[in-house]
């Protein structure tokens, strides 16, 4: 890398991380006002306790083990280990790993478009107010984002040096990315076509992008040797599927509704009551496909509009400051992000892989239940799709409207 890119890249890491920590500040960081079982299960980790949370649906129920996917956890883990039980710790520790996003996404748009509007590009990261929001909260998104933009980057290094260690080091971050955020496995079948668009040696590079992802094995073995069954991610999936698909759904501003019969479920295990709640969702959708497809409709909605609703904020309503702020700044960065998107298919060998990872995780999301944080993972690829589409207006203005 160039020393002036180097002082650049440092500039907007400094830049980043200084409006992280300072927004940070203006918290109360003595509490957790996410309350999710993340901080829960990142302390026992710390502190020697295990992994595992009381029965969320019966007080005199066996513990649940696998409640929760893993990931982010040991995050906090890692921090709590080193720095106590501290909530400020944990935060500023999400403020680096934001940051760093900022140095990716610079590093992919620069493979992708050029420098400058890599540049371009992660200053707009490293101010984004979203991203700064969610470092203010023990939730996953930032860690999740991370990994998304890690893993693009680090497939389009892959295929661009061939090098057989960045398909291995690529595999191990998909499989980072699936511990901490589970829905990813429908990200794999995009980062097959991609590097089978590469075609060379593409059995080998899927041999050691497969053998990196194996980093979710221990996880794996460790609930199989628990519950005796093949749990690959968490066994929350089937409530928040059920949750979102139900009857009463399009009743409800938050668009989940708990309907359950909490007593269908006693003396069954936690794989068992997962089970249920899938084939209850699924039964719902059988036997509803109109009111299913409304639903969709609602939470493709939910997952692309401006500004969220007030009632789903952290710990409290968002204020209308949260709406406007997000209003002015979201519209145009999703309007000119699918500008982009569309833009980009006269490269699509290209931006495939971007291209493949915003539909696929905005696809699944929505059939299963969406909000408009869900959507924060996949927006510093909208970005990217963005800076796309106004170089793309830039070289049209200058190779066209000048001469004309």
């Amino acid at each position: 890398m160039e020393k002036k890119n180097l002082k650049i890249l440092m500039l907007i890491f400094f830049v980043a991380l200084v409006a992280r920590i300072c927004f940070i500040l203006t918290l109360d960081n003595s509490v957790d006002v996410w309350g999710d079982w993340w901080d829960e299960l990142g302390w026992k980790l710390a502190s020697g306790q295990g992994y595992w949370v009381n029965n969320p649906y019966f007080v005199d129920g066996k513990p649940f083990y696998s409640w929760r996917a893993p990931g982010f956890p040991f995050f906090l883990a890692a921090i709590y280990k080193i720095f106590g039980h501290s909530f400020l710790a944990a935060k500023i520790g999400l403020a680096f790993v934001s940051s760093l996003t900022a140095i990716f996404l610079f590093l992919l748009t620069g493979f992708l478009v050029n420098n400058k509007a890599a540049i371009v590009c992660a200053t707009i990261y490293a101010v984004y107010p979203v991203a700064i929001f969610w470092t203010g909260y023990l939730a996953p998104e930032t860690l999740t984002a991370f990994f998304v933009v890690v893993l693009t980057f680090l497939s389009v290094l892959a295929v661009r040096t061939d090098k057989l260690l960045i398909y291995f080091v690529s595999g191990i971050t998909f499989g980072c990315l699936f511990l901490t955020r589970p829905l990813a496995i429908v990200l794999f079948p995009v980062i097959l076509i991609y590097f089978f668009i590469h075609k060379k040696n593409f059995l080998k590079k899927v041999l050691f992008f497969c053998s990196g992802s194996l980093i979710i094995l221990p996880w794996v073995v460790r609930n199989y040797l628990i519950h005796h069954t093949l749990v690959l991610g968490s066994t929350e999936g089937g409530v928040v599927f059920y949750i979102a698909n139900n009857e009463r759904v399009l009743g409800e501003p938050s668009g989940f509704y708990h309907a359950e019969n909490i007593e269908e479920f006693r003396g069954l295990s936690e794989v068992e009551i997962d089970r249920k709640f899938y084939r209850m969702g699924f039964d719902f959708v059988k036997k509803n496909p109109v009111l299913y497809f409304n639903l969709v409709i609602d939470r493709f909605i939910r997952f692309w509009r401006f500004f969220p609703h007030t009632i789903s904020g952290p710990g409290e309503p968002y204020s209308k400051k949260h709406v406007m702020i997000s209003f002015f700044i979201e519209s145009p960065l999703i309007i000119l992000g699918w500008i982009g998107f569309f833009l980009s298919f006269r490269q699509w060998r290209k931006f495939f892989i971007l291209q493949g990872f915003v539909v696929t995780f905005s696809t699944f999301t929505i059939l299963i239940r969406a909000a408009i944080r869900y959507r924060f993972p996949v927006m510093p690829l909208m970005l990217v799709f963005c800076i796309y589409a106004l170089w793309f207006f830039k070289d049209f203005r200058k190779n066209h409207v000048r001469k004309f």
